[in-house]
């Protein structure tokens, strides 16, 4: 076995490469990427959270973030509210328009990861899902 494969990171780059890529395709139309849909499916689950609390729960920097949520606002996907509990932030909401996006790329996400998941049975996957939730958690 070469040296690559005993790489976790760069098995793990590699198979998240491959998602993001197929996911990326069916994204184009909505002018959003993979971590885009990421962002909007965060405040979509956490409502009213502030551009610095979703960066550091979802591990992207400030300015990136800030980037993120600006073309998100643009495209009519979420909205900045005022924090009534610190006037200089401000909370974040998903749109109607926002969540149609969330509703129809989902399909296209767990089609994706079903895709690149394909050689590993239903046991395995699960396994592999509280693996990755484990190790998560604990960052």
């Amino acid at each position: 076995m070469n040296q690559l494969n005993q790489s976790y990171g760069f098995l793990f780059g590699k198979v998240l490469q491959q998602m993001e890529n197929k996911f990326a395709e069916t994204l184009i139309p909505f002018n959003i990427d993979a971590r885009q849909y990421g962002v909007l499916l965060f405040i979509k689950e956490n409502p009213y959270s502030s551009q610095k609390d979703i960066s550091q729960k979802i591990y992207i920097d400030r300015t990136t973030m800030v980037s993120h949520v600006d073309h998100l606002e643009t495209l009519g996907f979420v909205e900045r509210t005022k924090n009534p509990n610190d006037r200089r932030a401000y909370s974040l909401i998903v749109t109607e328009k926002g969540t149609s996006v969330l509703e129809s790329c989902w399909e296209f996400l767990t089609k994706t990861e079903t895709e690149v998941l394909s050689p590993l049975n239903h046991k395995d996957k699960q396994f592999l899902k509280e693996i990755l939730i484990k190790i998560w958690s604990s960052l």
